[in-house]
């Protein structure tokens, strides 16, 4: 995105001198080379944060798996997952503030410094403390009220593990920021998937003792693993800055920081409460209808953090650099090349789901999925997939506005994106039943994005860049819709089992997929190649 011409060794104020070496005239590098080599730095960030992200994704799918074959379904286990919903929605706070944290820590004009935002998360870790281990009894009976006094016990004993895990995670975001400005991502990275893989071997350890809050272990030691390796990062990469909390650091200061921090988040939080509404809505299902919404949605919404989620985080602290230095093309520059990778990746994957996944599941595990709810799952895969579209231009575009400092209108579309989505989905429901519950999913994030997108770039420039966003958007998924057809005409033609059929499909819809990707998109195909790959960097 951005036009650097210098080497890295000279991009960097102070390098030389720390080395001992006399600096002089910044020897220079054709305009190519750089922006070559600038392109690739940002796909290797972006690369490492997915590939967290996907690890992280990969663990919870297992413990899910193990969590359900061992314990089932029952009042204990309702009991704990009402307190892992709470652990869970503050987890969405955690994360988007890696993306809405990041302009406020820039330079130049960083709003605040590293130790103040330190200290601004530890202040906001207070009440999380004091709500989860003092106070869980009263907790839980707020948050079940539904539930008999055995459940809420379970529920009650969790709290204050998920309280602790929740800290720390909050804490472990916070050093993911920081090191994200420092442009240490393959640090961030290794966190967050040295946490998930502490995470499942503590579950796998715990299962025989812990029982129903085996969970809720796994999670704190995950976030033990995670927090710990971020503070190690930061310190290592700089550390606080030394600059203590003097004059505006009281606590005065401290609680307008907090309301800062806490108010960028809205719209993250308003975003992922729309599948609530929905899954709410869909509840009216037939029995299992719920779950099997749930896996679908969780599929669709990991495409979308491992891309367009992982890939805002990686480029933030380049986009409010680019945006404090006046580049007026920011837009144009940083939404259309990422959103041609997201989808390079999530329209494969998502048909692969609706061809090959839903049946092969069905097949090794037939009690767990029957035929008429692998359709199912098929179906709302298919609804699901406008919300994909939807959900990746958001993710791109929020860290736009961020960088661009519109954080205060981003905070005023929270309530009208919810209601939005309630009005949707209730008509949608309405007229259709479930699959038109699920249908409308996609409204109220189409909507946010055309709102982005005219806040962003204009409606001059929305209208320029959707001409070339929807093309690529339908270059993508028709390449995949063929590639992941043909296969699946060929797996049900061959005189085999479903499980060989749906193998069949999905081996060839993947080889063609790639096939056709060398034809219609080189050049994005060679850049991920060159992430996992990199050339040596030019002299």
């Amino acid at each position: 995105m951005g036009t650097q011409t210098l080497t890295p060794a000279a991009a960097r104020p102070g390098r030389g001198e720390a080395l001992g070496a006399t600096v002089a005239e910044p020897a220079c590098v054709p305009r190519e080379v750089a922006e070559e080599q600038a392109g690739t730095r940002k796909a290797r960030a972006g690369m490492a944060m997915s590939l967290a992200t996907f690890a992280m994704a990969a663990a919870s799918a297992i413990q899910a798996v193990l969590y359900l074959g061992r314990f089932g379904t029952n009042a204990r286990t309702d009991g704990f997952f009402v307190a892992f919903a709470l652990y869970s929605t503050f987890g969405v706070f955690s994360q988007s503030l890696r993306v809405t944290s990041v302009p406020l820590l820039v330079q130049p004009g960083a709003r605040l410094g590293t130790g103040r935002f330190a200290a601004t998360l530890g202040l906001i870790a207070l009440p999380v403390l004091l709500l989860t281990v003092p106070l869980a009894h009263p907790l839980a009976a707020l948050i079940a009220p539904g539930l008999k006094p055995h459940g809420r016990a379970i529920t009650a004993a969790a709290l204050p593990v998920l309280g602790c895990a929740m800290v720390l995670q909050l804490w472990a975001a916070g050093g993911a920021t920081v090191l994200a400005v420092r442009d240490r991502f393959t640090t961030i990275a290794g966190a967050y998937m040295a946490g998930a893989l502490c995470g499942l071997i503590a579950f796998v350890a715990l299962m025989g003792t812990a029982g129903v809050q085996t969970l809720g272990f796994s999670m704190l030691a995950m976030s033990i693993v995670t927090c710990s390796w971020m503070v190690v990062g930061v310190r290592g990469s700089g550390g606080l800055g030394g600059e203590g909390l003097r004059g505006e650091g009281k606590i005065a200061g401290l609680v307008r920081d907090c309301g800062v921090v806490l108010g960028r988040t809205a719209i993250y939080l308003a975003f992922n409460v729309l599948f609530v509404i929905t899954l709410a809505f869909g509840s009216r299902a037939s029995a299992g209808g719920t779950t099997v919404l749930s896996y679908a949605y969780l599929f669709v919404s990991y495409l979308v953090a491992g891309t367009g989620m992982a890939l805002g985080m990686s480029s933030i602290p380049d986009l409010t650099r680019e945006a404090r230095a006046q580049q007026r093309t920011l837009v144009a520059s940083a939404v259309p090349r990422g959103f041609r990778y997201a989808l390079l990746i999530c329209a494969p994957a998502l048909a692969a789901l609706i061809v090959a996944g839903a049946p092969l599941v069905h097949a090794v595990l037939p009690r767990s999925l029957s035929a008429a709810e692998a359709h199912t799952l098929r179906v709302f895969a298919a609804l699901l997939t406008p919300w994909l579209l939807a959900a990746l231009l958001v993710n791109f575009l929020l860290p736009v506005l961020l960088a661009l400092g519109r954080a205060r209108l981003l905070g005023a579309l929270a309530l009208p994106l919810v209601l939005l989505q309630l009005a949707a989905t209730a008509l949608g429901s309405a007229l259709f039943g479930v699959n038109g519950a699920v249908g409308a999913f996609w409204i109220a994030p189409s909507a946010l994005a055309a709102v982005l997108l005219a806040a962003a770039a204009g409606r001059e420039g929305a209208a320029s860049l959707l001409r070339e966003l929807v093309p690529a958007a339908l270059r993508f998924l028709a390449l995949a819709g063929l590639a992941f057809g043909a296969g699946w005409a060929i797996g049900a033609a061959l005189p085999a089992t479903e499980l060989v059929q749906a193998a069949v499909a999905g081996l060839i819809g993947c080889g063609a997929y790639l096939a056709g990707l060398w034809l219609i998109a080189r050049q994005q195909l060679e850049v991920v190649l060159g992430a996992l790959h990199p050339r040596p960097a030019a002299a």
